[in-house]
């Protein structure tokens, strides 16, 4: 209920801000999207929510990101919005890699991936969160609110699709014994489609939810959610225009949490098979 009113305020707080960006009114807003003025009121005092088509036009006037809010409300995958932020943290970092082959963006020449002896896949490593719960802590962000923290690293033969690897956290305990909670999930985007997923380790989206992951399992008609730890019921995501494929996990890395300090504590890598 409280993820459900934190949502209900904060459509309304973006139209506000969009307002202050474009220097319009609400009337002048209405005229824009077609709508009455009451309707814009309505919806900023969150008694009634924007439509989908009416999200998608919001995002259309909204200066990235921003944008992507509201068209990820409407229900559109965002996932390969994210191109500038990254394209952004890989160009800062070039510089300091130069021993590296990196492998980023859209297209992956193939004379770039024979040239030389260390070949190394770049990977946006965002401030996004993934968890097992039923309904995300306040500090959940959304895929529109992600921003790049770094860039990770990884050999090529790990990345069947390398332009579209996306690293986000991990936190709880939902996936325990296979993944500790504080792990690093490296997630395939390019892999949406829900029958090749089945039994696959899998994040999904959802616009109030945030990302979930667990096992994907398709069951009698239905997909479902079903994490390591069972004290965590299954999640029904059969709801394709709710629930929406943000890919796989390919592997993780964890710490290994029965070590002392932060400082002493190792890396572990561990791929799903």
């Amino acid at each position: 209920m409280a993820a459900q009113k934190a949502s209900l305020n904060e459509w309304g707080d973006r139209i506000r801000r969009l307002l202050r960006d474009l220097n319009l009114s609400q009337a002048g807003l209405a005229e824009r999207l077609g709508v009455s003025p009451p309707t814009v009121s309505r919806w900023i005092q969150g008694r009634h929510e924007p439509t989908a088509e009416s999200y998608i036009a919001l995002g259309n006037l909204a200066r990235p990101p921003e944008g992507i809010y509201f068209w990820e409300r409407a229900g559109l995958d965002a996932s390969g919005l994210l191109d500038a932020s990254f394209h952004r943290a890989v160009s800062s970092l070039r510089t300091s890699l130069q021993d590296f082959k990196l492998i980023a963006g859209k297209k992956v020449s193939e004379s770039v991936v024979r040239k030389g002896n260390a070949v190394a896949v770049a990977i946006p490593l965002l401030n996004a969160r993934a968890y097992g719960d039923r309904i995300p802590p306040s500090e959940n962000v959304s895929l529109a609110e992600a921003e790049v923290q770094s860039i990770l690293l990884a050999p090529l033969a790990w990345c069947p699709h390398p332009e579209n690897m996306i690293g986000i956290h991990f936190d709880g305990d939902s996936m325990l014994p296979v993944i500790a909670p504080g792990s690093i999930l490296f997630v395939d985007t390019a892999a949406k489609e829900r029958e090749r997923l089945h039994q696959r380790i899998t994040v999904v989206t959802h616009r109030d939810l945030g990302f979930k992951v667990a096992r994907l399992q398709k069951i009698a008609g239905s997909d479902l959610l079903v994490s390591a730890n069972h004290k965590y019921p299954p999640v029904d995501v059969s709801n394709a225009s709710k629930w929406k494929i943000f890919g796989e996990v390919l592997w993780w890395i964890s710490r290994d949490m029965n070590r002392g300090s932060d400082a002493d504590k190792s890396n572990a890598f561990s791929r799903e098979g």
